[in-house]
């Protein structure tokens, strides 16, 4: 963590250097609005800078996994996805201020997610970003949980988490791992999808554990 979070403060430090040298002022209050100013600012750019780094880390790290793939839980692949875990967590309390944006599509996608167009992601507990693929013209709602690992039987689990197109994940929901939601189907405010489930075209469903509510391509009864 000292290097994940350290790397970035540099471009922060010459940025409030820079920045601090261009205008001084005789007034008290207005060289403290003024230095004011330039923290916050330099906070935003660390803040980029730590998206960047911890988002190229995550893409040099992460695993490359296209189906369920079951591995030893003391391992080499186990240990990898961990670093890439505490990364991630490591950048999620302030990626949460630019989600949603095309800053925060952008790095999931370097991090590993595949996002198609005119997709809104309203959630930073994507995680396991390599695990996830999202399709054109999707929703995912705020609070939403998105986990593609698991452990079982002493073994680590990893299943592929699929968004198709138009399909609508409500705020607080969350999806475990194989899960597929196909064409405008919509899975409802805090439901819970148990691992493995398909989840058919246009239906909709909700509950703990989910099930299907109704069969319809309307999403207008559940918030976004």
């Amino acid at each position: 963590m000292i290097i994940v979070w350290g790397v970035p403060i540099a471009p922060a430090i010459v940025y409030y250097e820079w920045a601090d040298s261009l205008l001084s002022y005789d007034h008290q209050w207005a060289q403290a609005l003024f230095t004011g100013l330039v923290l916050s600012s330099s906070f935003i750019v660390y803040i980029i800078s730590l998206l960047i780094f911890s988002s190229l880390l995550q893409f040099i790290l992460h695993l490359r996994i296209d189906e369920k793939t079951i591995v030893p839980l003391a391992s080499f692949t186990t240990i990898r996805w961990a670093f890439c875990g505490q990364i991630l967590r490591s950048t999620q309390p302030f990626l949460q201020h630019l989600v949603p944006s095309f800053l925060a599509t952008a790095y999931l996608r370097v991090a590993g997610a595949k996002v198609g167009k005119n997709t809104q992601i309203n959630s930073v507990r994507l995680n396991d970003p390599f695990l996830i693929r999202i399709d054109d013209d999707c929703v995912i709602g705020g609070g939403a949980i998105f986990n593609g690992h698991l452990v079982e039987k002493g073994q680590m689990v990893f299943a592929p988490i699929h968004m198709k197109k138009g399909s609508l994940v409500g705020a607080r929901a969350t999806v475990q791992p194989g899960v597929v939601i196909e064409e405008n189907a919509v899975v409802a405010t805090n439901a819970l999808i148990p691992k493995y489930r398909t989840i058919p075209a246009g239906e909709v469903w909700g509950g703990l554990p989910a099930v299907m509510i109704r069969d319809s391509s309307s999403r207008e009864d559940f918030p976004r």
